[in-house]
């Protein structure tokens, strides 16, 4: 059964080597930030990214207060493949090239205080599958060509004395360690090809036994200085994984703790779960709640009403898009 859940990324708003300035009043008072980041998904809606193999479109945009809930479609291209029926496995029903995109809609909301520093993206997660890796660094290098070249940067939410306390009081149900692409002993094993294992994934799982036991010893390993020391961590019986990642429950809280080599740690927190994703008022109400539970947190400040209010009609209309010349132009020599 496929989990759902959602991720938190913080953002800030600063000149090169500067320090973060208000959201709702940067680069002297005169810019916001909430409209733009509007204006560009809205943009995204007409004109989609593509990386490689990968692709992304936003469906639908609305705002609320000093927060706007969006949806993406993101989906995966590059494969061929031949459908049929189950029930009748000579006939062939549909077949797929390399150009077909299979696509996931997944929702999102933004938050951005006028007054705080830090904002909140959340992003929805199906399982394995999730839209930030594309929709922050597109949002980042849009912002900088519609705010007089300030940086719009976006991280994962790891606070260190949130992620001891969740480690302390967590009851570790599963580590599993995760690999794109199969080591040739393992190709070799089970008789694949070089190109078929390089597309393969090898998945190590580990239940309850030891779990205990790595889970404190988590904590110590989590607040290492360097990149080496989550990359200890993802080396296992004399393999190098890509991802770790840790499901947790706190109370009656489920949620996802994942570890990577080259960024901080994050977590996913799980939803309730079922054959369907939640409806958008499920989805929306419980981002919000735990939103409110973490804002302090992570250096949000948020006044009453943050999250109700309409717009003007002249807000609404804000669209903004930029050819890929000058996007290019812009984010090119002025890191």
């Amino acid at each position: 059964m496929t989990k759902y859940g959602f991720s938190l990324l913080a953002f800030n708003v600063h000149r090169h080597g500067a320090t973060a300035e208000p959201l709702g009043a940067f680069d002297g008072g005169t810019g916001d930030a909430l409209p733009i980041l509007y204006g560009i998904l809205r943009g995204l809606q007409t004109e989609g990214v593509s990386s490689k193999d990968r692709h992304l479109k936003v469906k639908r945009v609305t705002p609320f207060g000093r927060t706007v809930r969006f949806a993406v479609r993101v989906g995966n291209s590059g494969q061929s493949s031949e459908f049929y029926d189950r029930d009748d496995e000579d006939t062939i029903v549909f077949t797929r090239n390399g150009r077909h995109i299979e696509h996931t809609t997944l929702r999102g909301v933004l938050v951005a205080p006028g007054n705080s520093v830090t904002g909140l993206l959340a992003m929805e997660v199906h399982g394995r599958v999730g839209a930030k890796t594309l929709l922050a660094p597109e949002l980042s290098r849009r912002f900088r060509a519609f705010s007089d070249n300030h940086v719009l940067s976006i991280d994962a939410v790891a606070d260190e004395d949130g992620l001891v306390k969740l480690l302390e009081e967590a009851q570790a149900r599963q580590i599993t360690l995760r690999r794109r692409g199969l080591t040739s002993d393992v190709a070799n094993a089970v008789e694949l090809s070089a190109e078929d294992a390089e597309a393969g994934r090898l998945e190590l799982r580990i239940t309850p036994g030891k779990v205990k036991q790595f889970q404190q010893r988590l904590i110590a390993k989590l607040r290492g200085e360097d990149d080496s020391t989550r990359q200890r961590l993802l080396h296992m019986g004399g393999i190098d994984f890509d991802e770790l990642s840790v499901a947790l429950t706190v109370g009656d809280r489920n949620t996802t703790l994942t570890v990577t080599a080259d960024r901080v740690p994050s977590f996913v927190y799980d939803l309730a779960r079922g054959n369907t994703p939640p409806d958008d008022d499920s989805f929306y109400r419980e981002v919000l709640k735990t939103i409110n539970d973490v804002v302090t947190t992570v250096g949000v400040t948020v006044g009453a009403g943050w999250d109700t209010g309409t717009w003007s009609e002249e807000a609404l209309k804000i669209h903004l898009t930029v050819p890929q010349e000058e996007l290019t132009h812009a984010t090119e020599g002025k890191q």
